[in-house]
């Protein structure tokens, strides 16, 4: 059985996503930075990320987005900016 990806995000940038995330490579500001095709951009904490939590902040106006998993995040469509 072959798993396919509805993502319009190529397989290389999913697995720099996956990676980021998993070795926290979080930026000076200890942020993480993600895109989305039509939710525009967000970021994920420092200190989330080390609680086991996969929140993303929207630069839209306050909005979060919560994410069970890895895998989850990518399927909504969010990947390493």
């Amino acid at each position: 059985m072959t798993s396919h990806s509805s993502s319009i995000w190529s397989e290389e940038l999913q697995q720099q996503t996956r990676d980021a995330i998993e070795q926290l490579r979080v930026t000076a500001d200890g942020r993480l930075y993600f895109k989305h095709a039509t939710l525009g951009y967000a970021y994920a904490t420092y200190d989330d990320l080390c609680n086991n939590r996969l929140v993303l902040y929207s630069d839209r106006g306050g909005d979060t987005h919560h994410f069970p998993w890895i895998n989850n995040l990518l399927q909504a469509g969010w990947v390493l900016d």
